[in-house]
């Protein structure tokens, strides 16, 4: 398992569709996770970093999860089935650690508002994209094609 940070948002030019950029902290992997229109702005309002005039739903449980004073500890994205990306939220609290399957879209918002940690299973990139690309450079240049389709200016200034 490796960490990973947000790189920005784009809009991919295939499909306009959003897409969280995640790259790996000390290396050089990149994974695009798509999402949806309403998580991209809750994504993108906190890289912003604009305090909306109430809160978001991912503010109000990162209030929660404060008020009762638990710690999101990190989140894991573990997998893809089906071209559907699954993550958990890894939570702490009176010496126990509670796993909670969510959408990576909202653990990511999540964690961007916590400052918890992602990382991303290495299991995941093997099955999302083969081996690495180093060793299957077809496989690499397809990847590297569908990432430069990508529009970082899809969100203007919300993206970084």
């Amino acid at each position: 398992m490796q960490e990973f940070t947000v790189s920005g948002l784009a809009i991919d030019s295939a499909n306009q569709s959003p897409v969280v950029l995640l790259k790996e902290l000390d290396g050089d992997r990149v994974l695009p996770v798509w999402i949806g229109p309403s998580e991209a702005n809750a994504i993108a309002v906190r890289l912003a970093d604009v305090e909306p005039p109430r809160p978001l739903t991912h503010d109000l449980l990162k209030r929660v999860i404060d008020g009762a004073g638990l710690r999101l500890q990190r989140v894991i994205i573990s997998e893809i089935r089906l071209q559907t990306f699954y993550a958990e939220l890894v939570i702490e609290g009176e010496g126990s650690i509670l796993k909670i399957d969510a959408r990576p879209s909202d653990s990511i918002a999540l964690a961007l508002r916590t400052g918890a940690p992602i990382f991303i299973s290495d299991a995941l990139f093997q099955e999302e994209f083969g081996v690495d690309p180093a060793e299957d450079p077809e496989r690499g240049d397809r990847l590297r094609q569908r990432l430069e389709r990508i529009d970082p200016e899809g969100f203007g200034d919300l993206s970084l």
